[in-house]
């Protein structure tokens, strides 16, 4: 039994040494996972209200289609091809106005949520520094 327990606390520790906490933060996120269509969803803060909105349509190729909507109908909208990368944990998105990066904080199937790089997170930075999305499709 001691060899068995001996061999196990080897293989443990062996498995341990390989993933250092920047392997871990780089699996977290699978890219892939980001094709699709999200529109903006912040509906687990109650007190938010905003009056526009975006989705956004990323394909496989790195470019994403950006839908903006107004609320206020008559304000109009807009729609613009842009492109995006995403590496390191981080999107950036890159469109006529210049080029802006977001550390990934969480995607899954479901919900996407993205923090500016060199800010933090408070509620009053939400639908600018913080996004969330729900995927559409």
């Amino acid at each position: 039994h001691m060899k068995r327990i001996f061999a196990i606390l080897i293989a443990m520790v062996g498995l341990c040494g390989c993933l250092n906490e920047k392997d871990y933060a780089e699996n977290a996120i699978v890219p892939s996972l980001i094709v699709g269509t999200w529109y903006e969803s912040y509906d687990i803060y109650p007190d938010f209200e905003t009056d526009s909105g975006s989705t956004y349509t990323f394909n496989e190729d790195g470019s994403y289609l950006l839908e903006i909507y107004h609320a206020d109908p008559d304000l109009e909208g807009s729609s613009d091809i842009c492109s995006y990368t995403i590496s390191d944990g981080v999107v950036t998105t890159i469109s006529s106005d210049g080029s802006t990066s977001y550390n990934i904080v969480r995607l899954d199937k479901s919900i996407m949520e993205w923090q500016k790089v060199g800010t933090e997170f408070s509620e009053g930075t939400l639908h600018t520094d913080y996004k969330r999305f729900k995927r559409k499709n």
